[in-house]
């Protein structure tokens, strides 16, 4: 009887701490803006390149272009910049992929040259967890990070 009495008290805790868990709401990313010179080619590449699905954005005024990325989460595009600036590599948009090879052939084939983390062309970097990246920028020289993580 002891040891029935111990066993549920454990499942109720168990119970207890999973329920409370599930209900502490922490804040989540809704979106990131990036602010572009040209909608139309920006648009492009975060669709044709970097592979992005189109989502309906409300505006309708020609200046914006919306992608999903991930469940609850978008990037937004906003044109209007009037010239691309530089930015630094510590400061990246990260996407992860399936297939690092499949992906380094969609870069080759859109003619958009990458490099590791210290700057070597052509390279995959290999964290020490043994995930791949790839960094290169995007047509208004935001830096992108492409890994293989499968979390």
């Amino acid at each position: 009887m002891k040891q029935t009495i111990v066993i549920l008290f454990f499942a109720i805790m168990g119970i207890s701490t999973s329920i409370q868990a599930q209900t502490k709401k922490y804040p989540s990313l809704n979106h990131i803006a990036i602010y572009v010179v040209s909608l139309e080619r920006a648009t492009a590449f975060y669709r044709d390149v970097i592979g992005l699905e189109v989502m309906d954005e409300p505006f309708k005024d020609g200046r914006h272009s919306w992608f999903k990325v991930g469940d609850h989460s978008q990037l937004h595009i906003i044109s209007g910049a009037a010239k691309a600036e530089v930015h630094p590599k510590d400061t990246h948009l990260c996407f992860s992929v399936p297939s690092m090879k499949d992906f380094i052939a969609v870069l080759a084939q859109h003619h958009v040259t990458y490099e590791d983390w210290p700057g070597k062309p052509n390279t995959i970097n290999k964290r020490v967890d043994g995930v791949q990246q790839v960094y290169f920028r995007d047509p208004d020289g935001y830096w992108i990070e492409i890994n293989d993580d499968k979390y």
